[in-house]
């Protein structure tokens, strides 16, 4: 299963000049505010259309893209995971799926959060709900831009490291951050700058000066 694209896409004064390709596991698209990264990934998902070139993706049945998203203040917050279930569709859910969902609250440890109110959530806390709704999609294409956003302690690390679970069952995930302290948590590293990558390959190989620390074994 993997992903391989060759696309142009211009926004404003803005041209995104990407070629490459995502295989399973964990990757970390990297690079300055303004590089492409979330255009790069929205076409991954097919939610932007290139201009010109191609994406194709071989052995992928689902793809999931979760960005910010814009959550009513009074829903519950299983609710908002339940929705990751339906892949943030208008698709009935099951029991099972109430099941499912719950489990990857649990496994953010925001299960106990369940029945609380949007409104009433930390910006942490939200933020897990989030990740647990993205893995309750269980899409084997899996795109979360600045999924680490909000997280604080060693939160990041521990997202991460289930980030990495995920991926190792076969599936394909990427991405985004400005936090240099985890990108040893990923496999692959795609680097852009200014609409282009300047870097691809190994995490364990990329030079760049971030820091790069993550502990595989993160406290539960």
């Amino acid at each position: 299963m993997y992903v391989r694209f060759d696309v142009v896409k211009k926004l404003g004064d803005f041209v995104l000049e990407a070629a490459g390709e995502l295989g399973e596991g964990l990757t970390c698209v990297v690079g300055p505010n303004g590089s492409g990264k979330t255009t790069l990934l929205k076409i991954l998902a097919g939610l932007l259309r290139p201009d010109r070139g191609w994406v194709e993706h071989v052995g992928v049945k689902a793809k999931v893209y979760v960005g910010e998203l814009h959550v009513p203040p009074d829903a519950a917050a299983v609710e908002v995971a339940l929705a990751g279930r339906s892949r943030f569709s208008p698709t009935p859910v099951r029991r099972e799926d109430v099941e499912a969902a719950r489990r990857y609250m649990r496994l953010l440890q925001v299960e106990d959060l369940a029945e609380r109110r949007w409104r009433t959530l930390s910006g942490g806390q939200r933020q897990r709900v989030v990740i647990a709704a993205a893995l309750a999609s269980e899409a084997d294409l899996l795109l979360l831009d600045e999924p680490l956003a909000n997280l604080h302690g060693d939160w990041r690390g521990r997202v991460m490291k289930i980030l990495a679970d995920y991926a190792a069952a076969g599936r394909i995930v990427a991405v985004t951050t400005h936090h240099g302290d985890v990108l040893r948590c990923c496999d692959f590293v795609i680097a852009l700058r200014e609409g282009r990558i300047t870097w691809r390959g190994a995490a364990g190989d990329y030079k760049e000066s971030l820091e790069s620390s993550c502990d595989r074994e993160a406290k539960n």
